[in-house]
């Protein structure tokens, strides 16, 4: 047990050797050689040097499902919009969160970007900071989750899709993150469920007051103009096609007409010279 575990500090020293010559040779900021070097020790001191795909890579899928739904499954029960979502979907999700670590110090999202993922914190604390980057308003721990209103694209949200607030890694930070993309990939095949977040979406967004009635038209009127556009433009699409058909089709018949008049005639020459 001893000699694997020096064997396994020496393959890490090495790795960290490596790296440490690299950044060297490409005159990285001592700054971030620091940090690049404290990361490394944050693995090895909390044994997360193991990769954890590598580690399942061998794994049947349905294995590893098995492990992801049995390891992640609470995690994602306890957010508020899929608290009473069915086991099928959860599940869904489930296989689609990708774990993130983050470094003391990193953002992992500021006031006013694109929200396109949200966010579940697994280990470690988040602050939400003022703009000045030094007040705190509140430190987030572990089972914390924020952005998932953000990626339900609410219509009426004052917000929109952008994030409402600037969160930073106070220390180490192992999270979980699901993309926009594929939650709603996944709702493809839970229409109603989709319709029930969205709902609850919107019930914490009037609850705290951030829904604009007039937004919802505004949004309304636009998605019917969108569809029309949409519309107008498979029509196009598809009067395009039927009249290059259309031609392609009458282009055949003349050719097969004039082949079978020349197929006539022929029979006609050759009954001629046969007389």
């Amino acid at each position: 047990m001893i000699s694997n575990m020096n064997a396994a500090r020496v393959e890490f020293q090495a790795k960290i050797d490596s790296i440490k010559q690299y950044m060297q040779f490409r005159k990285v900021t001592k700054d971030l050689e620091i940090r690049v070097v404290k990361w490394f020790d944050y693995l090895w001191t909390e044994e997360k040097t193991c990769d954890e795909k590598l580690v399942l890579k061998n794994l049947p899928d349905k294995l590893k499902a098995e492990i992801a739904i049995n390891v992640h499954l609470e995690t994602l029960r306890k957010v508020r919009i899929f608290q009473d979502c069915e086991a099928g979907l959860l599940v869904e999700l489930v296989l689609k969160l990708q774990p993130q670590v983050f470094s003391p110090g990193d953002y992992i999202c500021k006031k006013g970007d694109i929200g396109r993922e949200m966010y579940i914190i697994k280990e470690g604390k988040l602050a939400v900071v003022a703009d000045d980057g030094v007040t705190q308003f509140v430190v987030l721990s572990d089972g914390a989750y924020f952005g998932e209103i953000s990626i339900l694209g609410i219509k009426g949200s004052k917000a929109g899709n952008r994030r409402t607030a600037n969160i930073r890694s106070v220390g180490y930070s192992d999270l979980f993150a699901l993309s926009k993309d594929d939650l709603m990939e996944a709702l493809i095949e839970y229409p109603d469920a989709k319709y029930a977040l969205e709902d609850k979406g919107r019930a914490i967004l009037m609850k705290d007051n951030l829904i604009d009635e007039s937004l919802i038209n505004v949004t309304d009127a636009k998605d019917l103009e969108n569809k029309v556009n949409q519309i107008e433009a498979s029509y196009d699409v598809m009067s395009l096609k039927f009249r290059k058909l259309t031609a392609q089709y009458e282009s055949s018949q003349r050719k097969l007409k004039q082949r079978l008049s020349n197929m006539s005639n022929q029979v006609r020459t050759l009954r001629t010279d046969n007389e």
